[in-house]
């Protein structure tokens, strides 16, 4: 009776394991992108942000399927926004993409400088 029990579901636990070890999180982000993320994170929120930062037309391509860090949700704001950064490490720049309601409700912030972690 065990070796059918093995023969039956050792590929599906196997199986199971892989799918976890390869949906791991992924590598945390260099310490400057956390501390920048942090620093932005306090100037939006659900009602949008007050900052004059620059804006660009879109999110450059190379980066819209990149990961990002998300700074904030909608919340339960009727048209809250959401904003994610999006890290240009090549440039040394982020940008920051605010979103509200339907997907072409877009507005880009960037490039933005990195902000560095303070000292210890």
């Amino acid at each position: 009776m065990r070796p059918r029990f093995l023969i039956y579901y050792l590929p599906m636990a196997i199986s199971l394991l892989l799918a976890a070890a390869l949906g791991a999180a992924p590598p945390e982000p260099e310490p400057i992108w956390r501390c920048t993320a942090a620093h932005y994170a306090s100037f939006v929120s659900p009602s949008g942000t007050r900052e004059k930062w620059p804006t660009v037309p879109k999110l450059p391509e190379k980066l819209r399927d990149t990961r990002h860090m998300t700074l904030n949700s909608p919340g339960m704001v009727p048209g809250g926004r959401a904003h994610m950064m999006y890290v240009d490490s090549a440039a040394k720049v982020v940008y920051i993409l605010q979103t509200s309601g339907p997907a072409d409700s877009e507005v880009v912030f960037g490039p933005l400088p990195p902000v560095d972690c303070p000292k210890e």
